[in-house]
């Protein structure tokens, strides 16, 4: 099927060719992008039958690729209780409350809930603990994780459901897991203890894995997304990579699988990564609707959660410097076994000392095989000083980013790292004026995958919620073409895929959107908030229109 689409504002992000008028599409590839003159003529040319498609002079970009989320977990987390936005320890307990009246749950069901943070606490500001929860959920196991997914708390029922107590906790889980003063545990649980919680209670088998993911998809489609870089792993039964897989081969097989998944591996130690390259996995195992993008390591938690790397004591909290997941010993192995496998890292760092290791580990691994040079990146990227990011360009380092968490961290980040690393943090056009290669990322369901909402923090480094408009480091604000390059070009470079999409270019897949309104020439910063997508379209086929 050949289709020519006329009359359009074309915003190609092609240096090359950055703007036209008129596309043509046919067997889901870009076959022409320029003029409606030079389209006619390719298509008398090549004694094309064709349809015509007026885009009205409305915005088209190439499709929005997220690069990093839990596109599984948010699909799970519509089936949660959504504790986003409580205002305090009684509201957590309501909302909790209705759920588990209205879901009429068995001892043996585990109830979930996310979203709630501490910060927003109007009563106390302090972690829930299991004694918020036990009178309310009885003998059902419920885990009630913060916005940031890196703190969780379990009731009774659910620590007695996992086998956690306090004559093994500490010996097994360290600091990841918290204790009373009686020494009794509080049911406050983090980091890698939190994800295997995770992990166990999920319930979902293959076929339900199956209609979540074929459901959620149009949930991104309406976002403007036509790729999202995953970490998914940690969110299917006993961290099952192999389900993982055989899923989406199948959905893809019976063609259900339209959004473009890369899939970024979470493999929690260095057995697990020789078990996975033993297996035949490989760095671009797959196809283009669905493939291994790279290995996923968590070296620290979160600003919020304190529970980010830092190098000194948190500024608001001395008897903490956060959580480090690794040795240097630990991650520089993680590391190497990737690299020697040609296979980039994607590391979550968030504090100055996680950053700090994982540009050691990459150092290290550089310098002990030289044979590989695998595009590694940072998630996050956030606690930065002048050294670490001049790092990151000497080693080619990417950095994947999540605009709107300015949004909230602008709020916290002086009282929690101090004035002077707070200057030099979320450093984004310092990054792209220094060459380093930044893409963009939500981390939903940590944050929505609101894709206007991430251009908006981006170019105006506002927040978006709050009565009052603040600004945060302006001298970093990113121009609109920066932004949606960072959306566009630049995901696809992240995944290795830049010769395929990422752009609106001759001889790549036809994954492109309409917007309704032109983020170019804009009235105000506000209209970004207010645009919304027309259409999305994902190898030249409609997937989502308004």
């Amino acid at each position: 099927m050949v289709t020519f689409y006329r009359n359009g504002n074309i915003h190609t992000m092609d240096d090359s060719r950055p703007l036209a008028d008129a596309l043509v599409v046919e067997d889901e590839i870009f076959a022409y992008v320029g003029t409606e003159e030079g389209a006619l003529e390719f298509l008398k040319n090549g004694n094309r039958n064709y349809e015509v498609v007026d885009l009205n002079k409305n915005l088209v970009l190439p499709g929005f690729n997220d690069s990093h989320m839990h596109f599984v977990n948010y699909a799970k987390s519509k089936e949660k209780v959504n504790l986003t936005g409580a205002k305090s320890i009684s509201e957590i307990r309501e909302l909790i409350r209705e759920k588990t009246s209205a879901m009429k749950l068995s001892g043996t069901s585990w109830l979930e809930g996310i979203g709630w943070n501490h910060d927003y606490f109007t009563d106390e500001k302090r972690f829930p603990n299991k004694f918020d929860l036990d009178d309310i959920t009885g003998e059902i196991p419920t885990l009630i994780t913060r916005a940031c997914f890196h703190v969780g708390v379990l009731n009774s029922a659910g620590l007695k459901a996992f086998g956690l107590n306090k004559e093994t906790a500490r010996q097994q889980y360290g600091n990841q897991v918290d204790f009373l003063p009686d020494g009794e545990l509080s049911g406050i649980v983090k980091e890698n203890l939190l994800g295997d919680v995770k992990s166990l209670i999920s319930s979902s088998d293959k076929s339900d894995l199956k209609e979540i993911i074929k459901t959620a998809q149009y949930d991104a489609f309406a976002q403007g997304l036509t790729s999202v870089q995953s970490d998914d792993i940690g969110y299917s039964p006993n961290n099952n990579y192999d389900l993982i897989f055989r899923v989406f081969k199948e959905l893809d097989d019976s063609h259900d699988l339209h959004l473009r998944i890369g899939e970024q591996c979470l493999l929690k130690d260095e057995s697990i990564i020789k078990e996975f390259f033993g297996k035949k996995y490989r760095y671009g195992f797959g196809n283009n609707q669905y493939r291994v993008n790279c290995v996923k390591i968590l070296t620290d938690g979160s600003l919020g959660a304190r529970t980010a790397a830092l190098r000194n004591p948190y500024n608001d909290d001395p008897g903490t410097c956060g959580i480090q997941m690794f040795t240097q010993d630990e991650l520089n192995g993680m590391v190497l076994e990737s690299h020697s496998h040609g296979c980039p890292v994607a590391i979550h760092a968030i504090g100055d000392k996680a950053m700090e290791m994982t540009l050691d580990s990459i150092e290290y691994a550089k310098n002990t095989d030289p044979s590989h040079n695998p595009r590694h990146g940072i998630v996050h990227s956030q606690i930065t000083d002048e050294n670490l990011i001049k790092r990151m360009k000497e080693l080619d380092v990417l950095a994947l980013v999540q605009p709107i968490f300015i949004d909230y961290d602008m709020n916290i980040v002086y009282d929690r790292v101090g004035e002077e690393l707070a200057s030099t943090s979320y450093a984004w056009k310092t990054m792209i004026n220094m060459g380093i290669h930044v893409s963009f990322g939500t981390d939903c369901p940590v944050e929505s995958f609101n894709a206007m909402n991430n251009l908006y923090s981006a170019v105006t480094r506002k927040n978006i919620t709050g009565s009052q408009k603040k600004t945060y480091l302006p001298n970093e604000k990113l121009s609109m073409d920066e932004a949606i390059k960072a959306y566009t070009l630049e995901g696809a470079y992240a995944s290795g895929e830049e010769n395929i999409k990422g752009t609106i270019t001759s001889g790549k897949l036809a994954d492109f959107i309409l917007l309704d309104r032109d983020l170019f020439n804009l009235n105000s910063e506000e209209e970004i908030l207010n645009t919304h997508i027309l259409e999305t379209y994902v190898g030249g086929k409609k997937v989502y229109s308004i």
